[in-house]
Parts: structure tokens; sequence; C-alpha cells
């Protein structure tokens, strides 16, 4: 069932992409980011480094290539046994880590770059973000926090072999959380990386 439905996915994801103002970061070289710039709409955040983010202000709002990350989800659980688990999500978190250098040239070098003030998205792989500099949020819509957790369960059932028998293993909920970063901290942090890397 697994390959069937990312063939699916696939097709269906490079329809919706026709139709978004969604970017890929660097897409040749596997980055698993995909950006859209555009007005926030949600309450007022402030980053830990002072920046404020209200109503009407620029930032990027950052999508995970999903498909990507359930190839390597499926890929991990078939190949090496990880799947699920901890080390299976500590693997895709690495993944995503090495995306972040790319992402700082693009944020840099976007024609707004100067106006956008954070990036942030919405994701179930949220532990051990802060170490990269993030901040989380809980979700303040239930509605919304309920829908991604069971369209979660429901990759995680279509891409792991085991997959219903290891979600019911996990003692963990999933529990999708905010994560954002201000768009000096992460250019900072990341943009020397991808200059000496």
């Amino acid at each position: 069932m697994g390959s069937h439905f990312l063939t699916a996915w696939r097709f269906w994801d490079s329809i919706y992409y026709r139709f978004t103002r969604l970017q890929y970061v660097d897409v040749e070289n596997g980055n698993l980011f995909r950006v859209v710039v555009k007005p926030y709409r949600g309450e007022t955040i402030i980053t830990s480094d002072g920046v404020r983010l209200e109503r009407g202000d620029l930032y990027a709002k950052l999508h995970l290539y999903n498909v990507g990350v359930a190839c390597l989800l499926r890929q991990y659980s078939i190949n090496k046994g990880l799947g699920t688990g901890l080390v299976g999500e500590l693997a895709i978190l690495k993944k995503i880590r090495n995306s972040f250098p790319a992402l700082s040239s693009f944020i840099s070098d976007h024609p707004r770059s100067s106006e956008i003030k954070a990036l942030m998205g919405i994701t179930f792989l949220n532990r051990g973000v802060e170490k990269l500099g993030f901040e989380t949020k809980e979700l303040s819509n239930p509605l919304i926090s309920q829908l991604k957790a069971h369209l979660f369960k429901f990759i995680l059932i279509c891409c792991h072999p085991q997959g219903w028998t290891r979600l019911k293993e996990k003692s963990r909920p999933l529990v999708p959380k905010r994560v954002y970063i201000s768009k000096d901290a992460f250019v900072h942090r990341f943009k020397a990386e991808g200059i000496h890397g």
C-alpha cells in the first residue's frame, strides 16, 4: 500500500504546487523545504531575541516537503527498521537541519528579505527544535490540531510497513506545534554554514 500511496501523493502534490505560491528552496539537492512569503494573520508573537511579529507583518511560512519526508520515513522503516521511533525521527530531523543553510540563503536573497520578520511553520517533528534556535507554541485552534493529527496518523499507516502497530505503540502523543524563529537569528545561525560548507 505504501508505494501506491506515495505515487498517488506525488501526483496530487504536483497539482497542489501548481496552484499555490509555494517555492522550492533547492529541490535539485533534496532540500525538504518549500516556502511562501506572506502577511501574518495570527496573534502577536515575540521571539526570544525581541522581534515582534504582528498582523500584517511579512513572514516566511515554512512547508516541509511532506512527500519527501514520507519517502524518508518509508526508506528508514524498510532498510533500517527505524520508522516512527525516536531514532527514525532524529534521522529525519538531521535531514531537515541539513536543509537549513540553503533555506537561509533563499531567505537572504528573497526580493523582500528586508521586510521578512520571522520564519514559522507547523509540524509534529518539534522535539529538539530548541537546540536549533526555534521556539514552539501550542496551536490555539484545537480543530486544526486534531485535523493535522489525523492526517499524520493516516500518513504513518500508509507509509510504514507496520504503521498501525507502530502508531499504537507510540507513548508520546502526536501533537502538532507552531515552530518559529526570527529571520535575523535564523540567517545569522545558518547562512555561514552554507558559505563554508
